[in-house]
């Protein structure tokens, strides 16, 4: 699980390391929270894409 986190950090840009200080805890907040949003409106794109094509398959 641990490879998995480190690998979607080095995606979206942000490094392992904590910040240490709230001048460096609000982008680093800012960035995990938007590389989550985007990961997760890209699973339900997919979703819903493959969710219509088992209903036009069933049609």
């Amino acid at each position: 699980m641990v490879v998995q986190v480190a690998r979607f950090f080095d995606i979206i840009g942000v490094d392992m390391t904590p910040p240490s200080n709230m001048q460096e805890l609000i982008p680093y907040m800012m960035t995990v929270m938007i590389g989550v949003f985007i990961v997760g409106g890209v699973f339900k794109v997919i979703g819903a894409i493959a969710s219509s094509l088992f209903e036009m398959r069933r049609m």
